[in-house]
């Protein structure tokens, strides 16, 4: 962070984001991506959301790196509010904030060399030679095992996960406070994930960098998150440790999604919860709970507007019988809260 500065490296409040469309008869449609999320991260932390596509997640780090405007809120990156922000003074803030893409292929020039594309970030803000960029760019390219001749190829010459850990060197080379990592492992062969998450958590265990990670992979979730959001229709519907999510889940979806996942560990406290149907955008406009129609606790009380809600262990939970009749969902008891990662 900022020298002299304490807080959290990124906090964001209310946050709304709605696409407006227009159908074939030209009659207005406002699509609401995410509805009123508030979190912070914390330095060295990992801010993990998780949900099936189409919950929004993905468009929470599209706001946050200003590639796409919000419809209300605000965030705050190292104290400063930069939603209102100009894209002059942005510049100056925009590497505390990287971003790590989904398809590393994506991500790079294919006709420009690998260490062209690094160069720019080696470059930014000026003050370096070329001399001392070709250093950095090496040592960035060391620090994430890759040999820094690989540079001189082109993306297409690489592999995937080579080509990953390179998007990773890259970011790092401008040295930020925190990056966006969006489902950084879902492109690559199964053998390759737990190599690139072992290099993340190394790298922020070596660094103290921030990460904010979307994924619907919930065992790269545990290795990597401290703290967990559960997102579904542009809500977040529980928030807490990686442990009391993972171990002591209490929303119906977070129970659900642990189950459609199929994880061997760790052991999950409560009945299994099995969802039906599928997501739905049609359930945004409910002032309930947008799980009604999925869940088989559902009833009347449902249908009221739900807020999230303090559970007594530090979570957070959007469901009025996890908090008062935990029972009556599958859960016969809770454990004591403990820390995730």
């Amino acid at each position: 962070m900022r020298e002299g500065m304490n807080g959290p490296v990124l906090e964001v409040g209310e946050l709304v984001k709605d696409y407006v469309t227009r159908d074939a008869k030209l009659r207005q449609r406002v699509a609401r991506a995410v509805d009123g999320i508030s979190f912070a991260v914390q330095p060295g932390e990992t801010f993990a959301i998780v949900g099936e596509s189409g919950s929004g997640k993905s468009t929470v780090g599209r706001v946050l790196l200003k590639l796409t405007d919000a419809t209300e809120g605000n965030v705050h990156l190292l104290g400063e509010e930069i939603l209102g922000m100009p894209e002059r003074r942005f510049r100056a803030l925009r590497r505390h904030i990287q971003m790590v893409f989904q398809d590393p292929l994506a991500a790079f020039d294919p006709r420009a060399t690998i260490r062209s594309s690094l160069r720019e970030f080696a470059g930014f803000g000026g003050g370096r030679s070329r001399a001392e960029q070709n250093r950095a760019i090496d040592q960035a390219i060391r620090d994430v095992g890759l040999p820094p001749e690989i540079s001189w190829r082109r993306p297409s010459q690489v592999s995937g996960g080579q080509l990953q850990r390179l998007s990773i060197a890259r970011s790092l080379l401008v040295k930020p406070q925190l990056l966006f990592l969006d489902e950084p492992t879902s492109s690559l062969d199964v053998s390759i994930r737990g190599q690139i998450v072992n290099l993340l958590v190394e790298i922020q265990d070596r660094e103290g960098i921030a990460y904010l990670l979307v994924a619907h992979d919930l065992r790269v979730v545990y290795v990597m998150a401290h703290r967990v959001a559960v997102m579904y229709l542009g809500q977040f519907v529980e928030i807490g440790t990686r442990d009391q999510i993972y171990e002591r889940a209490r929303h119906p979806y977070t129970r659900g999604l642990l189950e459609a996942a199929l994880l061997d560990e760790p052991a999950r406290a409560g009945d299994p919860v099995r969802l039906t149907g599928e997501i739905s955008e049609e359930q945004v406009r409910k002032p309930g709970c947008r799980l009604t129609p999925r869940c088989p606790f559902a009833e009347a009380r449902c249908d009221e507007p739900q807020q999230l809600r303090p559970t007594g262990d530090g979570r957070l939970v959007r469901c009025w019988k996890a908090v008062e009749v935990p029972v009556s969902i599958g859960l016969h008891g809770s454990g004591s809260s403990s820390e995730g990662r």
